[in-house]
């Protein structure tokens, strides 16, 4: 038993410390001694900028709600681990599970947010903080020895349910792929049009799945329509320009007139 209970102070402890310096980033964003915290705010204004968002009280607004959370999960992990220690163990449970909840609602957030903003890497650190958080649950309750939580099969309508909405969703999301594969393939090879910026400068904005053949038609044809320039410099804009998609591309062409 006392391995067990071990077991439980090692798992509330880890949390515990996570859930506090999480928050404690939030509240101290810069760079001192012994200390480099992460700027979430910038963070999530530039999240919401790339959807048009520009509205500084969204991120704002956004980093409260996120910081509410992980302060009531503290709260929880903290009460968890003093009622533990006064072997209170079902009361403890209690409040581990609240705060264990309140932590996969702020991943499940945050993986929804990496969907609209089109951060993949993020998906995958969340998505496995979720898992990581779930198994602690079990493994907590697991340890905890009590009768009252135990894990059983989903009931038979419950699971047939289950399974025929995955199969439409699944038939749903692989027509929308497809539709859109056939929408936008097509641009893989066309070139694109440039916009007239100044009289020496060109933009062009490289549409989703534009690779080196678009480079190339977009140049040649570019050269075609314009025998008169000669381009001189091709610049690529920066990211923080490619506001619109993260998967579109900005490419400045600077030319010169020839002299004949």
């Amino acid at each position: 038993m006392k391995e067990r209970k071990l077991f439980q102070y090692f798992i509330l402890t880890h949390w515990l410390f996570f859930a506090g310096t999480t928050l404690l980033d939030k509240l101290i964003p810069d760079v001192y001694p012994l200390w480099v915290g992460a700027d979430f705010y910038t963070l999530f204004v530039k999240l919401f900028a790339s959807l048009g968002m520009t509205n500084p009280i969204l991120a704002t607004a956004a980093l409260s709600a996120v910081s509410i959370v992980e302060a009531a999960s503290f709260v929880c992990f903290l009460l968890s681990l003093t009622l533990l220690i006064k072997s209170k163990k079902k009361s403890a449970e209690q409040w581990f599970s609240r705060g264990i909840l309140l932590s996969l609602v702020l991943f499940s957030f945050f993986s929804i947010g990496d969907q609209v903003f089109g951060d993949r890497f993020t998906l995958l650190e969340h998505g496995i903080f979720w898992c990581i958080l779930l198994v602690s649950w079990l493994v907590f309750l697991y340890f905890g020895n009590t009768d009252n939580h135990k894990i059983g099969l989903a009931p038979p309508r419950v699971l047939r349910t289950t399974i025929i909405a995955g199969i439409v969703l699944t038939v749903i999301t692989s027509i929308s792929l497809f539709q859109f594969s056939s929408n936008t393939w097509h641009t893989k090879n066309t070139s694109v049009a440039g916009v007239k910026i100044s009289d020496s400068m060109y933009k062009f904005d490289f549409p989703f799945l534009g690779d080196k053949y678009t480079l190339e038609n977009t140049l040649k044809n570019f050269k075609e329509d314009h025998p008169e320039l000669r381009v001189n410099y091709i610049y690529t804009g920066p990211s923080e320009l490619n506001t619109k998609k993260k998967t579109h591309m900005l490419l400045y062409i600077f030319t010169e007139k020839v002299k004949q």
